[in-house]
C-alpha cells in the first residue's frame, strides 16, 4: 500500500513538531506501508528527516499566494495523488478540498470552531480566515473516511457541530525525550528574594486567546504585595494582544514581567529547566503540547480551567478563569503559599505526562491509517 499526507498547510507551530515526529519515529512497512509520498511547501519539506521510503513532493502553486494553493488543492492534487497510486491520503491540517475520497482528516486547531475566541481577534481579515477555515475543515471533516481527535474534548465539541461520517479515532500527541526532567525540590515562597524570586515561566505566542496581560497584572499584584515572584513570557506576538500585554507592562516599575520574545524550539527545554514553576491562561486548545512539555519538565502549574485543559493536567494543577485576573491571582497567591501542593501536583502530572510518547502517537496513527486504507481495499474488492 501507498499513503500520501498532504502537507500544503503545516509550516510551523504544534502541526509541524507533530508532523515531523510522526515521521521520525514511523515504521509504516510494519502497518503495510511499501513508500509514503509526503506534499508540502519547500521549507517544510526540508525540516523533515530523509527516510528511504519518504518521497517528498512539491509544486510551485504551493509555494505562492493562498489563492494559488487553493486553486492546487480544489483542481490539481487530486491528479496527483493518483498518480501516485495512493492508498489513503492523511490530511494532518485538516483541509482538503479535492476529488479524492479516502480520507484520514485530523483536528489540531480549535480556533475556526469556537466562535466566541475566534471573535477575540478585532481583525475582520483574521475573523474571515476562521471562518473560511470553519468551512473549508468542516468540509473535509465529513468526508473523511476517518478523522483523528487529540482530546475528548475536541471531539465532543466537534461531534456536537457537525455530522460526521466517518471513524473517529482519539490519538494524543507526544512528548519530546528531552523535555523531560524530574520535579524540582519544592521550596516556600519564603526561601526566595527579590534578588533571587520564584521564576514563574509562560510559554505561547502573544496572542488574543492566551490572556498574557492577565497573568502580568496578577503577578504584579502579587509582587507589590511583598511576593518574591517573576514572570518570563516567551513566544511570538501579535501585534494586537501585545499592545494588551505592554499596557499593563507600563506599571512594571521593577522588572517583574519579561518578555524574552521567541526561543528556538530546540533551545525549549532549557528554558523549562530554568523555571521554578508554570502557568497557562489560554481559553482555546485541542491538546496543548506547551501544557504536556510543562508537565513532563517537572513543574508545578497553574492553569485555565477551559477547553480541553483540565483532561490533560487532570487533578494535577492550581487552576483559574483566565478571563479574570482576581481568580489568577488568588489561584497563584495560593500556588505560592502551598509548597507541599506544589510537591504534590508536579509529581502527579509529571508521571501523567511520561505517559505521552511521540513513539506511541506515530504507531497509533500509522495503524490507523493502515485500518482505513484496509477497508477501502477490500470494498474495493466487492
Amino acid at each position: 500500500m501507498i499513503l500520501g499526507i498532504d502537507a500544503s498547510n503545516i509550516q510551523s507551530g504544534g502541526g509541524l513538531t507533530h508532523l515531523r515526529e510522526i515521521i521520525n519515529h514511523a515504521d509504516p512497512m510494519k502497518c503495510g506501508f511499501s513508500k509514503v509520498v509526503i506534499w508540502s511547501k519547500e521549507n517544510t519539506l526540508n525540516l523533515l528527516e530523509d527516510k528511504p521510503w519518504l518521497v517528498k513532493r512539491t509544486h510551485p502553486m504551493m509555494n505562492k499566494s493562498l489563492f494559488h494553493s487553493f486553486f492546487f488543492q480544489r483542481f490539481v492534487f487530486t491528479g496527483l495523488v493518483r498518480k501516485e497510486k495512493v492508498d489513503v491520503l492523511f490530511v494532518p491540517g485538516g483541509t482538503f478540498l479535492g476529488s479524492f475520497s479516502n480520507l484520514v482528516s485530523m483536528s489540531q486547531n480549535m480556533l475556526p470552531f469556537e466562535k466566541e475566541e475566534a471573535f477575540r481577534f478585532r481583525s475582520f481579515t483574521t475573523r474571515l480566515r476562521f471562518a473560511i477555515l470553519r468551512f473549508t475543515q468542516s468540509y473535509t471533516f465529513r468526508k473523511s473516511k476517518g478523522v483523528i481527535f487529540l482530546t475528548d474534548y475536541a471531539r465532543n465539541f466537534i461531534e456536537n457541530n457537525i455530522s460526521l461520517n466517518g471513524v473517529r479515532k482519539k490519538i494524543s500527541h507526544g512528548i519530546g525525550l528531552r523535555f523531560i526532567n524530574p520535579p524540582k525540590q519544592q521550596k516556600a515562597i519564603s526561601e526566595y528574594s527579590f534578588e533571587h524570586p520564584f521564576k514563574l515561566l509562560y510559554v505561547s505566542i502573544v496572542t488574543m486567546y492566551k490572556h498574557q496581560w492577565n497573568v502580568a497584572e496578577a503577578v504584579l499584584r502579587l509582587h507589590n504585595e511583598g511576593y518574591a515572584v517573576q514572570l518570563d513570557l516567551v513566544g511570538a506576538k501579535v501585534n494586537e494582544a501585545y499592545s494588551k500585554l505592554e499596557s499593563v507592562l507600563i506599571n512594571d516599575k521593577h522588572g517583574v514581567v519579561n518578555y524574552r520574545g521567541l526561543v528556538p524550539y530546540d533551545e525549549l527545554d532549557r528554558v523549562y529547566k530554568e523555571a521554578d514553576g508554570f502557568v497557562f491562561a489560554s481559553s482555546c486548545e485541542n491538546q496543548p503540547i506547551i501544557l504536556l512539555e510543562a508537565m513532563s519538565a517537572g513543574l508545578p502549574i497553574a492553569c485555565s480551567n477551559k477547553g480541553p485543559m483540565p483532561e490533560v493536567l487532570k487533578e494535577n494543577g492550581f487552576y483559574f478563569n483566565p478571563l479574570d485576573v482576581d481568580s489568577i491571582y488568588q489561584t497563584l497567591k495560593e500556588f505560592l503559599i502551598n509548597k507541599d501542593l506544589r510537591k504534590k501536583y508536579a509529581e502527579q502530572s509529571y508521571n501523567t505526562a511520561i505517559g505521552y510518547t511521540w513513539q506511541n502517537c506515530s504507531n497509533n496513527t500509522f495503524e490507523f491509517l493502515a485500518e482505513i486504507a484496509n477497508e477501502s481495499n477490500i470494498k474495493k474488492k466487492y
